[in-house]
């Protein structure tokens, strides 16, 4: 391994770090790169919808609890956001039409949330607008350099090689 080094008169070699790693940093970057403008697309098709990413997030939870919605509370540790948080954003989102929300007996302090048909048909169109946003963007790579980029970030972030084991 080789860092960039001083000469005697104290300015910097053009000796860079070069090692074996260099690759898994490549391809780290690689999928850093493609993950942080797939996540600015969903954003950009989030705001289309006038929804934070985290809104969307507290939609798609309890629309995915059914019916009978979600607890608030749980919402908050499913999102990973302050119960204070989680509150307004339910008010907000009421206020809208996106969510209902019940109150639970016996003591009325669990509210349970759930979609209106209104925040389904938001929710439903935020994904198709984002999938046709990540369609677009995947239009322009090459598919084969797709499943290689995939398969070297699973053996890179999880250790696992699915080439191997038949799996990609």
């Amino acid at each position: 391994m080789t860092l960039a080094t001083k000469t005697e008169s104290g300015s910097r070699t053009n000796d860079f770090f070069q090692d074996a790693t260099i690759e898994d940093l490549r391809l780290a970057a690689m999928f850093r790169r493609g993950f942080r403008q797939a996540m600015i697309q969903i954003n950009r098709s989030l705001a289309q919808h006038d929804l934070s990413p985290l809104q969307y997030h507290l939609l798609l939870e309890a629309g995915a609890a059914g019916t009978e919605g979600c607890v608030q509370g749980d919402l908050a540790e499913l999102i990973q956001a302050p119960e204070a948080r989680v509150s307004l954003m339910v008010h907000e989102l009421n206020a809208r039409g996106l969510v209902r929300t019940l109150r639970c007996a016996p003591d009325r302090r669990m509210v349970r949330v759930g979609l209106t048909e209104a925040g389904c048909r938001v929710v439903e169109a935020a994904l198709h607008a984002q999938r046709a946003a990540l369609h677009q963007m995947a239009v322009e790579f090459d598919v084969p350099g797709v499943a290689q980029m995939l398969r070297g970030a699973v053996q890179l972030y999880l250790g696992v090689d699915i080439a191997e084991e038949g799996r990609l």
